[in-house]
């Protein structure tokens, strides 16, 4: 059983405190589900596109599923299983039916790849032909290859006098939209498309207004549309006449100032986008690192105190968390996972070592000889580390053995029922490697391989303790 110390999820649910949780009802069927696993996901937030771990679903022999959500809020919804990564906007209190399209399981080998493309589909509800999602899914259904085209005349300087006459042709699904929502998703598509068709607001000041009128954080067109205009901005001033104003705005770590970059240039006038397309471009920054680390902190706390509404304080917040987490000096993800005897393991068990953390799915050729070059040093700091592995996926006995029969001295521990480990770890790769220091928290994040010198990269971390 997975437990979360650090305040990732804690700070999720200050998006929507002051409301009353409700269930969302998601239920159904498809061809080929029996007895297969969906995996819940929900959302964290439109600028870190990160998703938290909810709950796994077992199909019945028949392909049947149900699942109870409790939500606040609207909320986008993600099922993983197979190839498929199905996007539900589900709101509280609804009863979600749906249809999914024929089980394609991954290939061989694709469960430990996380670099295989998911193919993101909007399940159809088949108990209200009017709910978002159906409206959404006929919509992309035209709108896709239209973009699709107008992007490939742009890129390739294709007979442009043809893209009116194409973008005309998505008139028959633009027009009298009753659901608000709906329509308001509409409008921000075409905003986007026509971004792309004729650049950024060449006589178009009604779009502008449009986008500065109403923030709409909950409305994936919406963010989908300021991320494509504004999530590259800070990088597009630094190489413009702008750069010696947003430097001096981001060393002083000031809001107030960069907000009136935005002001004086006109395109972004609503305090709310503003504090939303700042927090977008630092977050990127720090990651990228264009923006310092002290900078991006301090901004955060900025707009953590005095950010322009609830939601842009608490999206801070939670940026904040998401920048943290893992971060020297932190605590990992907490587990209480099985041993080799069955015994339940925390990492409460290791304190007083190094605790060298790795994860590991498969024993490929690839996974076997890395593991191999480390046990053939690991003995040397057997006094200053321990060597802990997590062994995830299915077939937990028959790897174990497989370990145990070539003298593998280490700890496995079993996390065939954590599901979502993976997910807290923010595994990319397999095996993956963490360090731990002697209090069990996180020294380095992502170790080099045992191929590019774990042992010398070790060997410094102790001598510079002085042990």
């Amino acid at each position: 059983m997975m437990r979360i110390r650090n305040s990732v999820i804690l700070s999720l649910l200050l998006f929507s405190a002051k409301l009353v949780s409700q269930p969302a009802v998601i239920k159904g069927c498809g061809e080929g589900y029996g007895n297969v696993e969906l995996f819940f996901f929900r959302l964290s937030d439109p600028v870190s596109h990160k998703l938290i771990p909810l709950q796994v679903v077992k199909c019945n022999e028949k392909g049947e599923f149900f699942a109870e959500i409790s939500l606040k809020e609207r909320s986008r919804i993600n099922i993983k299983t197979g190839i498929y990564n199905f996007i539900l906007l589900a709101s509280p209190g609804k009863e979600y039916l749906l249809k999914l399209p024929p089980c394609i399981p991954k290939p061989e080998g694709g469960e430990s790849n996380p670099f295989i493309t998911e193919r993101n589909v909007i399940p159809e509800v088949i108990n209200d032909s009017t709910d978002i999602n159906n409206l959404i899914r006929r919509f992309d259904e035209v709108y896709n290859p239209v973009f699709n085209r107008v992007s490939e005349h742009i890129a390739k300087g294709l007979k442009k006098d043809e893209i009116p006459g194409i973008i005309s042709s998505l008139n028959k699904v633009t027009e009298n939209q009753a659901d608000p929502f709906y329509s308001d998703f509409v409008i921000y598509r075409m905003i986007m498309l026509n971004a792309v068709a004729y650049g950024e607001f060449p006589d178009r000041r009604e779009d502008s207004v449009l986008i500065n009128r109403n923030f709409m954080p909950d409305n994936p067109a919406y963010t989908d549309l300021v991320e494509q205009l504004y999530g590259n901005c800070f990088k597009a001033m630094l190489t413009s006449g702008m750069r010696d104003v947003l430097i001096r705005a981001l060393e002083n770590s000031s809001p107030m100032e960069i907000r009136k970059i935005f002001t004086r240039e006109g395109k972004i006038i609503n305090r709310q986008l503003q504090d939303y397309v700042i927090l977008e471009n630092i977050y990127s920054g720090f990651y990228e690192g264009f923006v310092k680390d002290r900078n991006v902190y301090g901004i955060l706390d900025s707009l953590i105190s005095e950010g322009g509404s609830d939601y842009i304080r608490n999206l801070a917040s939670l940026l904040k968390n998401h920048i943290l987490f893992f971060s020297p000096g932190t605590y990992p993800p907490e587990f209480s996972l099985p041993d080799s005897t069955g015994e339940k393991v925390t990492p409460v068990r290791f304190r007083g070592k190094f605790v060298l953390l790795l994860f590991i799915r498969d024993t490929d050729y690839a996974a076997l000889s890395e593991l191999s070059l480390l046990k053939s040093w690991a003995g040397r700091f057997e006094n200053n580390l321990s060597i802990v592995a997590v062994i995830t996926g299915p077939g937990y006995r028959e790897k174990l053995r497989f370990f145990m029969k070539r003298n593998y001295g280490w700890t496995f521990l079993d996390a065939s029922e954590s599901p979502f480990i993976s997910y807290y770890y923010d595994l990319k790769v397999y095996p993956s490697f963490f360090l731990l220091d002697r209090e069990g928290k996180i020294a380095v994040k992502y170790c080099p391989a045992p191929s590019e010198n774990l042992e010398g990269f070790i060997r410094n971390i102790l001598e510079r303790e002085g042990k």
